[in-house]
């Protein structure tokens, strides 16, 4: 078979082929311009960026027979030998498979000998991280002080796991991910070299599955080619690759608007049983939030978007359905789910319950808006104004006076019993703590088998606790302790914390704590009186 892979194929041969790193290309060249080439390099970066091709090309700029120079020939037996990997003094190494110290120390041995053909002998170690501790170590010497004409490039994909003692050794450079734009303009010149017809959105869903990653979106083209043969569409790509259409996205958000949580779940049902990946729909649900939030942040959105894979009028449409704050809280959490989808079996569970909490999302308070209307509410109680009543002089009269039954002292808040009141606040203390310092603010206007009025000094609170549920705990509380069902009752005035028999014996109980202390002393005092002592303490 004559088929080469389109990586391979269009793998870069030269420095102004590399798609997405000009600052490495621009650093290397200068360096050969000005001869101030480093003994060692370390390329980091995800996969299918252009590490290796870097080391690659690196490698021929130095040894090339018309160089050392930035544009290589490629004709010359070296440049040919080095890109078929036939060259002796250009070793690829695989870190993965030759990570021990017996490795490391071969190669130590083979580099005090001089080049055979070449200008210098350069070894291109990959996945440099997957050696081990002992054969860091073996190589720190080398590395610090090689022989002449001697080059070490290692590449890795895992940063973090290069020892610092390696990493102080060598120029590091770090490979940026490739934007969609990069690929999917690469992607397009290909196809039109391989005489292929793909319609830009059909790119585009190929780009973003390639997640900044070249040689990946080369081999997902490569499948849809295979699949579709010389005319490609957006449908055959999403077909292959099991990528979820933007009219199921749509229906997706429209349904979020109306919080429909069983129809959300039916189509993530439908979309699993189309053998779609989950895992990309997760995604895309994200990305089409993420143009949701654009569209309503944005005046420009047409300058954010990508117009090949959206639809921007439903876009603005389905935007009015939402808050800023929901859609931000609602890619949080498929962000998260997204992690969890890869690292659980139960993928389309994780992602189920997600959806579930999507829909339980609501719009934040705004803190200033809060700060401002309790300002209102304090500035709404009134003083108490205090009446004084003028009393008539009482005629003088010679008779006898007639004394008058002694009345029975009134409730500071009102007519009503204040043991039921105290039974309320016990059983409301006990069933709903937090609801009870509502009631410290009230005072009881009236309290019977029918009704209960409760006065507030503040708007805030009494909002607060006249919602259907407050009331209607309210009223079974009072049901439970006196066996009636009232009608409850709430005013706006001026609102006297009411103090409960419970208060009232907390403060017995201090007083009684402090009188039975001052008896103590007195006692004590007394004794030292009679026997003459003083206190030791």
């Amino acid at each position: 078979m004559d088929f080469q892979v389109s990586a391979r194929k269009w793998r870069p041969q030269k420095f102004n082929e590399l798609v997405g790193q000009e600052h490495i290309v621009r650093t290397l060249s200068n360096a050969i311009e000005l001869n101030r080439v480093s003994h060692a390099f370390l390329f980091s970066g995800t996969r299918g960026v252009g590490k290796t091709t870097m080391a690659r090309i690196l490698a021929r700029v130095l040894n090339c027979e018309k160089g050392p120079t930035i544009e290589p020939c490629g004709t010359c037996s070296l440049c040919v030998e080095i890109t078929e990997g036939h060259c002796i003094d250009v070793q690829e190494i695989d870190g993965a498979s030759n990570n021990g110290v017996a490795e490391v120390r071969d190669l130590i041995d083979n580099v005090q000998y001089a080049t055979s053909s070449a200008r210098y002998k350069v070894y291109i170690i990959d996945e440099v991280h997957m050696l081990s501790k002992s054969a860091f170590n073996a190589l720190l010497k080398t590395l610090e002080e090689p022989p002449p004409r001697v080059i070490f490039i290692f590449a890795t994909t895992e940063l973090i796991k290069i020892p610092e003692t390696i990493l102080s050794r060598c120029q590091c450079f770090e490979f940026k991910p490739l934007s969609n734009a990069q690929i999917t303009k690469q992607l397009e010149l290909i196809c039109g070299q391989e005489g292929i017809e793909i319609d830009a959105k059909g790119l585009d869903e190929i780009s973003k599955v390639g997640a900044g990653s070249m040689r990946d979106a080369q081999s997902l083209l490569d499948q849809v080619i295979a699949y579709s043969g010389k005319t490609i569409d957006a449908d055959s790509v999403e077909s292959v690759l099991g990528i979820v259409g933007g009219t199921t996205l749509e229906l997706f958000a429209d349904r979020l608007i109306k919080r429909e949580p069983a129809e959300l779940i039916s189509l993530v049902q439908e979309v699993a049983n189309q053998g779609k990946d989950l895992g990309l729909f997760c995604r895309s649900v994200m990305e089409y939030l993420r143009n949701l939030l654009m569209v309503k942040v944005s005046r420009n959105p047409e300058k954010l978007l990508n117009t090949h894979t959206c639809n921007l009028d439903v876009l603005k449409k389905q935007a009015e359905g939402f808050h800023v704050d929901e859609l931000q809280q609602m890619f949080t959490i498929l962000s998260r789910t997204e992690a969890e989808m890869k690292q659980s079996s139960l993928g389309q569970m994780v992602f189920e319950m997600a959806i579930l909490r999507l829909t339980e999302t609501r719009p934040f308070k705004n803190i200033d808006d809060l700060i401002n209307k309790i300002n209102q509410a304090e500035g709404e109680v009134q003083p108490a104004q205090h009446t004084v009543t003028t009393v008539a002089p009482v005629p003088q009269n010679n008779s006898s006076p007639v004394k008058s039954a002694p009345t029975a002292p009134q409730p500071e808040n009102g007519s009503y019993d204040s043991k039921v009141w105290d039974k309320v606040r016990q059983e409301v203390s006990r069933k709903r703590p937090a609801f009870e310092h509502y009631l410290d603010k009230c005072k009881v206007l009236a309290l019977d088998d029918k009704e209960v009025q409760l006065m507030f000094g503040d708007s805030f609170t009494l909002e607060m606790v006249e919602s259907a549920e407050n009331i209607q705990f309210i009223k079974d509380i009072i049901k439970s302790v006196s066996g009636n069902e009232v009608q409850v009752v709430l005013k706006l005035g001026e609102a006297k914390p009411v103090s409960s028999s419970s208060q009232q014996e907390k403060k017995n109980l201090v007083d009684e704590n402090q009188g039975r202390q001052k008896t103590e002393s007195e006692i004590i005092q007394d004794a030292l009186d009679i026997f003459g002592g003083t206190v030791v303490k």
